[in-house]
């Protein structure tokens, strides 16, 4: 049998596809399996925790063999996990302006890896004891330890697909303690609140196109879901109802997950150089966001959620009996008004070479609008919240110095402090959203050309 020979012209052309293909699939299958094991919740955490009767989030501990506690998003009075309001703090992505490098003097098509390990300490929650004494902690079971990264491949010298998981930061903590009424009801004693760490991952999924070196258009999807509570429910691998082989009957329960899922379009324009402001450079970010209603919450159709001043507005409400029972779900409309939420996100940020010789960079970020969207958020209906809309921010500041100590390790130290606009969720009126990180960030960056000799 005669094999068929190709010219040499043929073979180099295959050769250059076949590479970075194989490169691709092996990295996908590896980062999906590395993906898929760091967002399983942790086995012990499903456990019913101690109660805890002033966190805004579910904290009610019922006997194990009990229907879940629950309660879900929107149960009025508790809202879930308030530290859902955290907006995320990527290296990048839609709301964060950044500047845009240079393009290689040779191109290619093999993938780019940043491994990214992120060392978190929260910053406004308040202290570690917990309310009332002998409750757990705010922070009991805080991990400080995530990895995360970006996955990049090339497909033309403007074009560039990518893959984030983004941990850590403002993604991975409680909120700052508040003063309101508990229950959150008119008359009732005013006492101090103290949500509960939270870790949340978010995926994003996007391509960006670079005009020129100056504006760069940021498309995609991004996904943010909760992967561990502390005592509280909302946690995405949880199962519904926490039917989970006779364990995680406890005030961990999840009717729904505590999650956030939206399109969004960026445009961002970075300037040159400017000498007189040190060689300073200043990027200039507008981001349109987009995120359908959800009409079918589920919720405990409770006592709290049908009758009294906690209820939620029964023309909203749907699927409970008339007489209530914490066993039967039922679906709450968000919002009937309307089928999508559009917002715009703004960002600055100012870019300064400290040491470019030793690859030293000061960045400071500054952002506003819709920088986090959330599903199921609390309501009060007593104090008249009673549809579910996306957490705003006055201001989500970051800043950064970071230093490069070869071309495949950065370490960074960063600063957050966010603050939300007021908006009667998750906190009451006048309280709002305050949360913020101290980070060390380590940055490892790996060019799969490289392997090839290229």
């Amino acid at each position: 049998m005669r094999v068929p020979s190709f010219s040499p012209a043929i073979r180099s052309a295959a050769g250059r596809i076949a590479a970075p293909a194989l490169v691709v699939a092996m990295l996908v299958c590896s980062m999906t399996a590395t993906g898929q094991a760091q967002t399983v919740a942790p086995a012990d955490e499903t456990a019913a925790a101690a109660a805890q009767t002033v966190a805004p989030a579910d904290q009610a501990s019922p006997a194990p063999a009990a229907p879940p506690a629950g309660q879900t998003n929107p149960r009025p009075g508790a809202p879930q996990s308030p530290s859902q309001g955290s907006p995320s703090n990527p290296s990048g992505g839609p709301t964060q302006t950044r500047s845009v490098p240079a393009p290689a003097a040779r191109f290619s098509n093999y993938p780019v890896i940043d491994f990214v390990v992120t060392f978190t300490q929260p910053a406004y929650y308040g202290n570690r004891n917990a309310t009332p004494i002998g409750a757990p902690s705010v922070v009991n079971g805080y991990s400080p330890v995530d990895v995360g990264g970006t996955f990049r491949l090339p497909i033309t010298r403007k074009l560039n697909l990518l893959f984030d998981r983004v941990t850590e930061g403002t993604l991975n903590q409680p909120l700052e303690c508040v003063l309101q009424s508990n229950p959150p009801v008119p008359g009732a004693a005013t006492i101090r609140v103290c949500p509960s760490a939270t870790r949340d991952v978010l995926l994003q999924y996007h391509a960006t196109y670079a005009f020129d070196r100056y504006v760069t258009l940021d498309v995609g999807d991004s996904f943010r879901h909760r992967i561990w509570n502390n005592g509280a429910s909302g946690v995405s691998t949880v199962p519904f109802l926490c039917n989970n082989n006779g364990r995680s009957t406890g005030a961990n329960c999840t009717i729904s997950s505590t999650e956030h899922h939206f399109g969004y379009a960026g445009l961002s324009y970075t300037t040159k150089p400017w000498r007189n402001y040190w060689n300073s450079a200043f990027s200039f970010a507008l981001t349109a966001d987009h995120q359908n209603v959800d009409h079918h919450v589920a919720v405990a159709c409770s006592a709290g959620n049908l009758t009294g001043p906690t209820r939620l507005p029964p023309a909203q409400l749907s699927g409970c009996p008339a007489i209530p029972n914490a066993n039967t779900i039922g679906y709450y409309d968000e919002n009937p008004n309307t089928s999508a939420y559009w917002e715009s996100t703004q960002g600055v940020t100012w870019i300064l070479p400290v040491d470019p010789r030793h690859g030293t960079t000061f960045t400071l970020n500054e952002r506003w609008g819709a920088l986090n969207f959330y599903e199921n958020p609390g309501l009060f209906p007593a104090f008249g919240t009673t549809i579910g809309v996306p957490y705003r921010w006055n201001s989500a500041l970051t800043y950064q110095l970071s230093k490069r100590f070869s071309p495949g390790m950065t370490i960074a130290l960063r600063h957050s402090d966010f603050h939300a606009t007021t908006q009667g969720t998750p906190f009451l009126a006048p309280n709002a959203i305050h949360v913020g990180s101290w980070d060390v960030i380590g940055t490892f960056h790996v060019d799969t050309k490289t392997f090839f000799g290229m």
